[in-house]
C-alpha cells in the first residue's frame, strides 16, 4: 500500500483539487504571460515598421533623422552597402552583412532575421533610448525599402533598404509587472481551492461519519436502531436507505431465528421429557413395568425426536446458498404415483386417495426434495381429511401445477400465510397427537422456493387446497427420467 493510499479521503480529495488547480492556473498564467509578451512585441514591431518607413522616405529626400533622434537604424544602398547609421549603432555592432531588399519588395517587407546586436561597449548609449542597460538585442524584424529616391534637391540614390529594430523592452516591462502577481497568486489560488475542497469534503462526509457512528453503536441486542438518512436525496442518502433496509432484514432474521430456536427447544423438550418420565417410572417400579410396552413408548419418543431433528437439519441445510435443488429432469406425475402407492396401505379404508395425473409433468429439480415436498403435503392432508385426498398434476403454458386437496376443516384466510412458518399449528392438540411438529409445510414452502416456484393455499369450497406452481423444462431439453440420478440426489 502506497503512502497516498493510507491517507484519508478528505486529504486525498483536497490534494487532488489543489494539484489540479495549480496545474490549470499555472498553465493559464503561462499563457497569459506569453500572450501579453507577444501582444506588446507586436506593438513594437508596428512602431518599428512605421519608423523604418518614415526614415526611408526622409533619406530618399535627402533628409536624414536629426542627430538628437536616437532611433537605431541601418540604411543600405542598392548594392547592399551601409551608407547611413542611426542612434547608438556603429558598423561594429552588426553581426554580419545585411542583405538588401528584393527587387520588387513591398514597403513592409520583413525577413524577420536577427541582424543587429548591441554589445557592452554601447550599453550606455543603448540605455539612452531604451530606459535600461542591456547587453544584447535580437529579433530585428521590421524593414523598409524606398524605390523612388528622387528628391527636389538631391541626386537619385537608387533603391535603398532601411532596417529598424523592434525592441522587446516594452514587452519585457509588461511581463515584469505581472510576474509578481502570477508568482504569488497561482500558489495562493491553488491553496484556496485545496482549502475549499477540504471544507466541502468534510461537510459531504459528515453524514457518512454519522452513519458509521450509528452502525458502530448497533450491537447484537440493538438491531432496532437505524442510521440517519440525509435529506439531500443523493448517493449517501440512498446508501443510508439501503443500510436501513439491510438492518430491517437482519432484525427480522434475528427475531425469526430467536423464535425458531425457542420453538425448536420447546418441541425437543416434549419428547425428551416424555422419554425421561417413562424411563424413570420404569426404573422406579421394575417389577410392575410392562417392559415391551415401555420400550415401544420410548421408541416412539425416539422416533419423534429423530424426525424432528431431521426436519430441523433439513431447514438448516436449505438456508445454505449451495442448496439449490435444481439437478435433473423429474416427472411429477410419477412422483405422485409412487407416493400414492406408499400411502394407500396406511390410510386403509378411512380415506380415499385419488390421483389425477394422466400425462407426464416434467420439471427440473431434485427428485428427493420434490418427493419430500409432496410427502409433507400428503401428511398434512392425511391428518385433516375426513374421507378423501385428491392429488392433481398438470402442465401449463409456463410450467406445471400440482394440487393436494382434502375435505377437512380447511385453512382460515387469515392463517393461509402463517401456516408456512416453522412450528405453526392451527390445532395444537390435534397436530401434536397426530405426530406433527409444525415443520412440514415450512419445509415444503422452502423446497418450492428453491426450485423457483411457489406454494400457497388456494380457495376451495370444502377443505384445504394446496397449490404448487413450478417452472417446466425448457422446450429444447427433452424429458428424460433419470433413474440413476434418483439414488444419487
Amino acid at each position: 500500500m502506497s503512502v497516498l493510499d493510507r491517507l484519508s479521503v478528505r486529504v486525498r480529495t483536497s490534494l487532488a483539487a489543489g494539484l489540479a488547480a495549480a496545474l490549470l492556473l499555472g498553465g493559464g498564467a503561462w499563457w497569459l504571460r506569453d500572450h501579453m509578451y507577444r501582444a506588446q512585441f507586436a506593438v513594437a514591431e508596428s512602431e518599428a515598421q512605421y519608423q523604418a518607413r518614415e526614415i526611408g522616405r526622409g533619406l530618399g529626400r535627402g533628409q536624414p533623422p536629426a542627430a538628437g533622434d536616437l532611433v537605431p537604424y541601418v540604411a543600405l544602398d542598392k548594392d547592399g552597402q551601409v551608407f547611413a547609421l542611426g542612434g547608438p549603432l556603429t558598423t561594429q555592432h552588426l553581426t554580419g552583412p545585411l542583405p538588401p531588399a528584393p527587387e520588387h519588395a513591398a514597403e513592409d517587407w520583413a525577413p524577420r532575421e536577427q541582424l543587429i546586436s548591441v554589445g557592452p561597449a554601447s550599453a550606455a548609449a543603448a540605455n539612452r533610448f531604451s530606459g535600461r542597460t542591456f547587453t544584447a538585442m535580437g529579433a530585428w524584424t521590421m524593414y523598409f525599402r524606398v524605390s523612388d529616391t528622387t528628391g527636389p534637391s538631391t541626386p537619385p540614390l537608387g533603391p535603398i533598404t532601411v532596417y529598424v529594430p523592434a525592441t522587446p523592452f516594452t514587452a519585457e516591462a509588461a511581463v515584469r509587472t505581472i510576474d509578481p502577481v502570477l508568482q504569488a497568486g497561482v500558489p495562493a489560488a491553488a491553496l484556496l481551492v485545496a482549502l475549499i475542497a477540504w471544507v466541502a469534503t468534510g461537510r459531504a462526509l459528515r453524514p457518512v461519519e454519522a452513519i458509521r457512528a450509528e452502525l458502530a453503536a448497533i450491537g447484537e441486542h440493538r438491531l432496532d436502531r437505524r442510521v440517519p438518512v440525509p435529506r439531500s436525496g443523493d448517493e449517501i442518502a440512498r446508501m443510508a436507505t439501503t443500510t436501513n433496509a439491510t438492518l430491517d432484514r437482519l432484525e427480522r432474521s434475528a427475531v425469526q431465528q430467536q423464535r425458531f430456536v425457542a420453538d425448536a427447544s420447546h418441541e425437543l423438550r416434549s419428547p425428551i421429557a416424555a422419554l425421561r418420565t417413562n424411563l424413570e417410572v420404569s426404573l422406579a417400579h421394575p417389577e410392575r413395568t410392562d417392559w415391551p410396552a415401555a420400550t415401544q413408548e420410548a421408541l416412539t419418543s425416539v422416533e419423534r425426536l429423530q424426525h424432528l431433528t431431521e426436519d430441523l437439519l433439513f431447514l438448516a441445510r436449505g438456508a445454505h446458498p449451495a442448496a439449490t435443488g435444481a439437478d435433473a429432469p423429474v416427472d411429477l406425475a410419477a412422483v405422485l404415483g409412487e407416493l400414492a402407492d406408499q400411502y394407500r396401505p396406511t390410510v386403509g379404508g378411512r380415506l380415499a386417495l385419488r390421483v389425477d395425473a394422466p400425462d407426464p409433468v416434467p420439471v427440473r429439480g431434485s427428485r428427493i426434495r420434490l418427493h419430500r415436498l409432496v410427502r409433507n403435503l400428503l401428511d398434512n392432508a392425511r391428518r385433516h381429511a375426513e374421507s378423501e385426498i385428491v392429488l392433481v398434476a398438470r402442465g401449463t403454458a409456463h410450467g406445471c401445477v400440482l394440487e393436494v386437496r382434502d375435505d377437512g376443516p380447511g385453512v382460515p384466510v387469515a392463517d393461509r400465510e402463517r401456516i408456512f412458518e416453522p412450528f405453526t399449528r392451527l390445532d395444537e392438540a390435534r397436530s401434536r397427537d397426530a405426530g406433527g411438529s409444525g415443520l412440514g409445510l415450512a419445509i415444503a414452502a422452502d423446497i418450492a422456493t428453491r426450485h423457483g416456484g411457489t406454494l400457497r393455499v388456494a380457495h376451495s369450497p370444502r377443505g384445504a387446497r394446496f397449490v404448487l406452481e413450478l417452472p417446466g423444462l425448457p422446450p429444447e431439453r427433452p424429458h428424460r427420467e433419470d433413474h440413476a440420478g434418483r439414488d444419487r440426489t
